[in-house]
């Protein structure tokens, strides 16, 4: 099994446990209303290691991905893309290991956690952004990707954040879009991994390559 084709399933792989996680809080925690908590709060309290898997699973996902299309995502789409995947899976793994404080309105008050998880934040969601539509770009004319729908699935993430932002400006309904922006995100992974877990898939993109 070449490298390329272990560190695509692993993105699938990954990507997968990270969304049933999520998935799986939703039923562990009916007390956290969807539409009114973002899912960062999960990682408090009961079944706060969930999360933590959650964002560690997306985290590794990303960066198996990230592996698996170096030769594949040329050009300069393809190479800064590739950065906005490691800054993607830094900020997940931030994410995952510091979890976020109760809300407070002091900012003085966070714990040094509290700060973390929000750097992760800051380094996560524009290299999530950046990623999907710069890798989809680079990707959108490779044989192995047609058909993938890589560019619609980005664009559900990025709306996903457009429209979560003035939700979150007017304290209602924004844990809906924060939701879907990582789901997402996790099934824009698969599509993108998936055609290099075939083995059939794989001399030919080595040989494109070289």
């Amino acid at each position: 099994m070449t490298m390329t084709r272990q560190s695509a399933r692993i993105a699938v792989g990954a990507a997968s446990v990270a969304l049933l996680a999520l998935l799986l809080l939703h039923v562990l925690r009916p007390d956290l209303a969807p539409a009114s908590h973002m899912i960062s709060e999960y990682a408090i309290g009961p079944y706060g290691f969930v999360m933590g898997v959650s964002f560690g699973a997306f985290a590794l996902s990303s960066l198996a991905l990230l592996v698996a299309l170096v030769g594949s995502a040329r050009g300069w789409p393809g190479r800064l893309g590739l950065v906005c995947l490691f800054l993607t899976a830094v900020g997940l793994a931030l994410g995952g290991a510091f979890p976020m404080d109760p809300a407070t309105p002091d900012p003085a008050a966070m714990s040094f956690s509290g700060r973390m998880h929000g750097v992760g934040f800051m380094v996560g969601v524009p290299g999530e952004l950046l990623a999907v539509l710069l890798v989809s770009l680079a990707l959108r004319r490779e044989a192995p990707w047609s058909g993938t729908r890589l560019l619609p699935w980005a664009a559900a993430v990025w709306l996903s954040l457009v429209v979560m932002v003035p939700l979150l400006m007017q304290m209602r309904y924004f844990g809906i879009p924060n939701r879907t922006f990582m789901m997402a995100y996790g099934i824009w992974v698969i599509l993108a991994a998936r055609p290099l877990t075939r083995t059939h898939l794989v001399p030919e993109r080595v040989a494109h390559a070289l």
